[in-house]
């Protein structure tokens, strides 16, 4: 009898502490340098319809596992490689982008509200601040210029990058 209840306490101890693991992982931490694979991201050029003389480069569209934005003022659109801490590849992608760029949300990539728990959709995405703080990503959204303080955009769950910012150097 003593047995099983030893046996008993142990399995709750383990269980809690599985428990606690899980919650620990489930933080919204500012993303690393260290990613996992993740779906692939898509790119487009969108044509726009009247020349803007304030635009320097071309307006752009990101695709990513149901956010799409699209970017004025691009530059150019390179794609990072690396290995993460489980030595997996990861790739995602950098706009180098003028100043007086802007963001426009098209789609903002929002949870499903059948499978939240409060019946409510939350936002996946968010933009990370040089400070550390985060601007979710939501329904509704304005367009926001992009400033230097912009890092990039990120998965709230996981903490990846999907598409970082970088402001055009002229080195001459």
């Amino acid at each position: 009898m003593n047995t099983s209840h030893q046996t008993l306490r142990a399995m709750v101890i383990l269980m809690a502490i599985t428990m606690l693991m899980l919650l620990v992982g489930c933080n919204n931490s500012t993303p690393t340098e260290t990613m996992n694979p993740s779906p692939t991201s898509t790119l487009s050029q969108t044509p726009s319809p009247t020349p803007d003389p304030t635009q320097n480069g071309e307006t752009k569209t990101f695709n990513f596992d149901g956010l799409k934005l699209e970017i004025t003022n691009v530059y150019e659109v390179r794609t990072e490689n690396m290995k993460d801490d489980g030595g997996n590849p990861w790739k995602y992608s950098v706009f180098v982008y003028y100043p007086g760029a802007r963001v426009t949300v098209l789609t903002p990539g929002m949870s499903d509200v059948n499978i939240s728990a409060d019946g409510k959709s939350h936002a996946n995405w968010g933009v990370l601040l040089a400070s550390g703080e985060r601007k979710d990503i939501v329904d509704d959204m304005k367009s926001f210029d992009l400033t230097p303080d912009m890092l990039g955009i990120y998965s709230l769950e996981s903490s990846l990058y999907v598409l970082k910012f970088e402001m055009y150097k002229n080195d001459k």
